[in-house]
């Protein structure tokens, strides 16, 4: 059964259309996180595919630091997708530096009304 209302003569969208805008305009949102990086090296050239850095829980040796990076997101359905979106997020940052790795420092989540904020944070470096 279809629903329409109208408003001083004017046609408001039927409720299936308004579950279809709904579901679009969210599928766009899932996918947004933000990051930012502050320099603290010297910074190499931009890496293309982001997906090349790799991630490490200790600092190699003959690791050159070039930024302190962090990243979040709390629009994902659940706390697996936030943290695999902050952690894409991540490596885009790491990437914009010319990283070719990222240590993780930090891992946290800061629970909200009904989302959980997923933040992780990290040293980009370069190594050969």
């Amino acid at each position: 059964m279809i629903f329409n209302f109208f408003i001083f003569g004017k046609f408001i969208l039927d409720v299936r259309m308004r579950l279809f805008v709904i579901f679009v305009l969210s599928s766009i949102l899932l996918g947004c996180a933000n990051g930012s990086a502050l320099i603290t090296g010297n910074v190499r050239p931009v890496i293309e595919d982001y997906n090349v850095v790799k991630l490490l829980n200790e600092m190699p040796n003959n690791a050159e630091k070039i930024a302190l990076i962090k990243a979040s997101s709390g629009l994902g359905l659940t706390q697996q997708k936030n943290l695999d979106l902050a952690v894409d997020e991540l490596k885009r940052q790491a990437a914009k530096v010319g990283a070719s790795a990222v240590v993780i420092t930090e891992r946290g989540v800061i629970p909200s009304n009904r989302i959980q904020v997923e933040i992780i944070q990290g040293i980009a470096i370069y190594i050969e």
